[in-house]
């Protein structure tokens, strides 16, 4: 995939203006007053399995329900177990769906073919973006692709019975050179599940479907194929690793910290059996456990919680697991009951458990399981978040009983509690009560979603918070009206989340963390939007709301300084040793001239990045650089410079703080 970011900033802007009206806006920042520093943790990200964000997106996994443990969250029925496989032929055979001698117990289903002499079946599989008209698994010609599968051989199956599998079209044709083709002969043991791979390399680029062709006679059972693009990062992670361009598109909005996997996620679907559980998660790809995902589809827990911890190491961000606070979803009105307080004392020790699993030393059992994964180290995870947009008594009596098992096991550990789903109101005044009363020392997690007018109006929200407690803005967004069947992610609500940020980075002595939701969207695929990120099968495109997160992140020093205008722009400055920040949103739809008062700040030509369109301007797959930043320059000269902000805009200005020799 091309850079779209970098083209966007080989436009270069010039910002020089020689004279400045009279009527324009001042911005006087004293870059050596500092006020308080800056958290080191403010800018992060949160992926959760909305949207196909992970299982069809981030997980490089190709083939959709290549386990057949798919079924539907309502009505799970045996037929759902099918979905993305089609029967294509069949001579003198039958397919069926079983699980009496599974590879293993938490992945039961698998697919028994059975043949008389001279029997042929053929499936195949249509990836997530197929049907049965075409193919939806994407290859790149001259691209190679490992390929795996699990097979079993019983007594009756005969010599000369073949396997055959290849990348074909819909019609059967290959486009991947020879086939890998299997004879049944080969097989050494009878009745022992076999694991096989290879590596097809597309002779196309395209849609294709993965074909499964199956001859002879006896029985023959398969389960747990697997197709992955060897340009993949992790491609050594025990679940198979995740799409680079996507993980690229994470890297560059330097993340200081991952929350992960929920979200409702983490709170299971609608039965407690289906609760968020990180240990059937970890271990070999094929002994976890599936569970269907409360926004559709499964979970392949391809990306488990070991392979977040290392995309956590990847991307240089600290880990922010969420746990089930033994209370599902709240905010759906789930009628099952929650664990019992007895329930609850138990279930602590899995919490326990995961620290031990991401910290422990190869003597405990959890740190040797990581070990045995490939990880010796200890990941740093110095954050635990136990429950997601809870609140009331039946979630602070839990979360007492879990934060307190927690802290007296691992003190240096941070408890984040839940303050609800919504940003003010009888329940959130009610939950920061009890939070307050019980749970000072703690991090306090609010999440809200509010129109996009909401947000440059409550730029102050944080001014007044007391400042002992440390809140985690865990999930926000601006929405905007739907238009057809989405929310769109505009200039304009990219600007309003913006000019909220001003306010959140002047008060990041009290908001330490922050990051917006949801992160990543499948075309096609839409539980939820606005989204920072979508993708195909092929491509992928930023936001103008991910260039803010962006723009924020990359520069943002570690003091904040004094800074006040006279007009209605929205700012904010910081400092690292040797330069000066400063972001500036005009968000009206008139041109603001601007001077800039620097003290302290030698002459120098300075650079920055300019983000600005028409208000209602989107990015999409045939416009991704619609709405992108910009570079700008701009000069200064005895610590004073002129410039003109256009509408709709965020600028953002670095000035270094050392004479040039």
């Amino acid at each position: 995939m091309r850079n779209r970011f970098a083209m966007a900033l080989a436009f270069t802007v010039f910002m020089v203006c020689c004279c400045a009206p009279a009527f324009a806006d001042t911005l006087t920042v004293n870059q050596d007053q500092p006020v308080h520093a800056v958290s080191p943790t403010l800018y992060g990200i949160f992926i959760e399995d909305i949207n196909c964000a992970v299982d069809g997106g981030l997980y490089a996994e190709l083939l959709k329900n290549r386990s057949f443990e798919n079924e539907g969250l309502w009505n799970p029925q045996h037929a759902d177990h099918w979905e993305a496989w089609s029967l294509k032929k069949r001579e003198k055979a039958q397919a069926v769906l079983e699980n009496d001698a599974p590879l293993h117990e938490n992945n039961p289903t698998y697919l028994r073919v059975s043949m008389e002499a001279g029997g042929l079946i053929r499936v195949v599989n249509q990836g997530f973006g197929g049907n049965s008209f075409r193919g939806g698994v994407p290859i790149v010609a001259g691209e190679s692709y490992d390929f795996s599968f699990w097979m079993r051989a019983d007594e009756t199956a005969v010599a000369g019975g073949r396997i055959v599998i290849s990348l074909t079209d819909a019609a059967g044709n290959s486009l991947c050179g020879a086939p890998l083709d299997i004879s049944l002969a080969r097989q050494e043991e009878e009745n022992q599940w076999v694991k096989i791979g290879t590596a097809f390399t597309a002779e196309a680029t395209g849609g294709a479907v993965l074909s499964v062709t199956v001859s002879g006679q006896g029985t023959i059972d398969l389960d747990m194929f697997s197709l992955m693009p060897q340009s993949r990062t992790g491609a050594d992670w025990p679940g198979g690793g995740m799409r680079t361009d996507i993980v690229d598109m994470l890297r560059e909005l330097k993340p200081r910290f991952l929350r992960f996997p929920g979200g409702c996620v983490v709170e299971g679907t609608y039965v407690r059996e289906n609760a968020y559980d990180w240990k059937v998660t970890v271990g070999n790809v094929e002994t976890r456990r599936e569970i269907p995902n409360t926004w559709g589809g499964m979970q392949t827990m391809g990306v488990g919680f070991y392979e977040y911890f290392c995309l956590c190491e990847e991307l240089g961000a600290l880990p922010v697991p969420v746990v089930h606070a033994g209370v599902l979803c709240q905010a759906r009105d789930v009628k099952d009951p929650p664990l019992t307080l007895e329930e609850t004392a138990v279930y602590a020790q899995d919490i326990l458990d995961l620290i031990e699993f991401a910290t422990g030393d190869a003597d405990t059992t959890w740190g040797a399981l990581r070990v045995q994964m490939g990880h010796a180290e200890p990941f740093d995870l110095q954050y635990i978040a136990i429950g997601n947009e809870n609140w009331g008594t039946v979630y602070f009596s839990r979360y007492e009983i879990l934060s307190k098992t927690v802290k007296d096991r691992y003190p240096d550990i941070t408890c984040i509690v839940a303050a609800g789903p919504v940003a003010e109101g009888g329940l959130f005044n009610d939950s920061w009560s009890n939070i307050r009363r019980m749970f000072a020392g703690d991090l306090v997690d609010e999440h809200y979603y509010m129109n996009s007018a909401w947000f440059p109006s409550h730029i102050s929200r944080y001014d007044k918070y007391p400042r002992a407690t440390k809140v985690f803005l865990g999930e926000y967004a601006a929405h905007e009206p739907v238009q057809g069947t989405r929310r769109p992610n505009n200039v304009y609500a990219a600007l309003c989340e913006a000019a909220y940020l001003t306010g959140v980075e002047r008060n990041s002595d009290v908001v330490v963390m922050s990051c917006y939701a949801p992160l990543l969207c499948r075309e096609g695929e839409v539980d939820w939007t606005p989204d920072l990120i979508w993708f195909n099968d092929d491509e992928v495109y930023a936001t103008p709301s991910y260039y803010v997160q962006q723009m924020f992140s990359l520069a943002c020093g570690t003091e904040l300084v004094a800074s006040e205008t006279d007009g209605d722009l929205f700012q904010v400055a910081t400092r690292t040793g040797n330069a000066l920040q400063i972001k500036i949103v005009n968000l009206s739809e008139k041109t603001k001239p601007l001077t800039l008062l620097l003290s302290g700040i030698p002459d120098q030509t300075a650079h920055g990045q300019m983000l600005a369109g028409e208000k209602n301007h989107v990015n999409s797959f045939a416009k991704p650089d619609n709405a992108a930043p910009q570079e700008v320059e701009i000069v200064c000269t005895d610590s004073k410079a002129e410039t003109k902000l256009p509408p709709w805009s965020l600028t953002v200005l670095e000035f270094s703080l050392a004479e040039r020799k």
